[in-house]
């Protein structure tokens, strides 16, 4: 298996080990085959086929491809669409769920169970580390991105802006590089910074808006800000969202 993408020294960009890349094993002969009793020769045992290379295919089509099971490869990305004039509103974890297993089945990623990366708060509180599955998760190309629910979130983790890409392949424009988390660094709720559990557009009151991550901030990808930060339009609104760089994108992990 793959390892975690490593955190390079303080100030550093992040660079991703590749453990498992290396030259191809090389099949075995097969063993000629014997003399039979009328003096003819024996046909010839068949060769094994060659070693196949540790790399992951980076190609655009690992999505489709077997992975881990024979399922398809790709087990996480980020939305390449927002969330529109609904905001914070994603219809609940249930509907952002929902939004991830659309996106990854239209690209061969319908065999996999999706979870939206939220937390919430209030009764029966849920912590967006603890909804994701056991890992590991590989992006659109085939890349590692984390053996483990504690390599994930461990500290001084950071997650490439080039690997930190949609269901498409393609990075998140820096115009929308807010992300939808309700979450700490951690991994864990963050207050009521949810819009409401993610079923509001219009609460008002600063806290009261949404953790988000940067996409293209490999150390702060899942905490960087509160968009009820600089006050203006209700911080779950697509407007506040719009103007603090952000469309309403979340991230989608697999859990099997």
């Amino acid at each position: 298996m793959l390892s975690l993408v490593q955190a390079c020294s303080s100030g550093g960009e992040a660079t991703q080990e590749d453990p498992d890349s290396g030259d191809p094993g090389p099949g075995s002969s097969g063993s000629s085959g014997s003399s039979g009793s009328s003096g003819s020769s024996g046909s010839s045992g068949s060769s094994g086929s060659s070693g196949s290379s540790g790399d992951l295919d980076s190609g655009s089509d690992a999505p489709s491809e077997g992975g881990d099971g024979g399922k398809s490869v790709m087990t996480f990305f980020v939305t390449s669409t927002g969330s529109g004039a609904m905001g914070g509103n994603l219809g609940g974890l249930a509907g952002a769920d929902e939004k991830c297993k659309t996106l990854a089945t239209a690209k061969g990623g319908g065999d996999h169970t999706w979870r939206a990366y939220l937390s919430t708060s209030g009764v029966g509180a849920v912590n967006a580390k603890d909804r994701i599955g056991a890992g590991p998760w590989r992006n659109q190309k085939g890349t590692l991105i984390a053996s483990t629910v504690a390599a994930l979130h461990a500290n001084g983790f950071q997650l490439p802006t080039a690997e930190n890409v949609d269901e498409n392949g393609a990075v998140v424009p820096a115009a929308e590089h807010d992300i939808l988390t309700g979450s700490n660094a951690a991994g864990n709720t963050e207050g009521t910074q949810n819009c409401t559990n993610w079923t509001s557009n219009t609460v008002a009151g600063n806290g009261n808006g949404a953790s988000v991550g940067h996409s293209d901030q490999p150390a702060n990808w899942n905490r960087a800000h509160n968009t009820s930060q600089g006050g203006g339009n209700p911080p779950c609104s697509q407007v506040r969202f719009t103007a603090a760089n952000g469309s309403g994108r979340i991230y989608c992990f697999a859990i099997d």
